[in-house]
């Protein structure tokens, strides 16, 4: 897309910036670094899914917790190096008009909450898991850095 304001990164993607994927940096090289965004939605399920495995160490086994830690602190220094935008009033208005449309069907909350960020921002929403999306947003308001070149 053309003038885009900003890309969002979801989860997936978050996870191959971590392993140097190749056609993630290929896009990255095409767009500036400055309109790479996380949403908070992001930042809190790489956080949340991180302090699982820190609180999961057996207390009587204090050497297992070395690598958990370790594990911590890369993710500290992961989700530094991006801005961050939080969900707001504008992503909560989006919110309501989502569950509003897509009332009966199942829908993981955390998606709908980065469809409704993507919406209210004027982002476009950089993912892996397209289907997820696809009764939230539109098909050019998605793109997939993995699997795509850059065009």
């Amino acid at each position: 897309m053309k003038n885009v304001k900003g890309y969002f990164w979801d989860t997936n993607i978050l996870s191959h910036f971590r392993g140097e994927h190749a056609l993630l940096r290929q896009h990255i090289d095409r767009v500036s670094w400055d309109k790479i965004f996380l949403p908070s939605v992001v930042v809190a399920e790489s956080w949340r899914g991180r302090l699982r495995r820190v609180d999961s160490v057996p207390k009587a086994k204090p050497e297992q917790a070395i690598f958990p830690h370790r594990k911590l602190l890369e993710t500290h220094d992961l989700l530094s190096q991006f801005r961050v935008i939080p969900f707001d009033e504008e992503a909560a208005e989006e919110f309501s008009r989502l569950q509003k449309k897509v009332r009966h069907r199942k829908k993981r909350h955390a998606d709908m909450m980065i469809a409704a960020m993507t919406l209210s921002n004027h982002f476009v929403l950089v993912t892996r898991n397209e289907q997820d999306f696809a009764d939230l947003l539109l098909t050019r308001q998605m793109e997939n850095w993995i699997d795509n070149p850059p065009s």
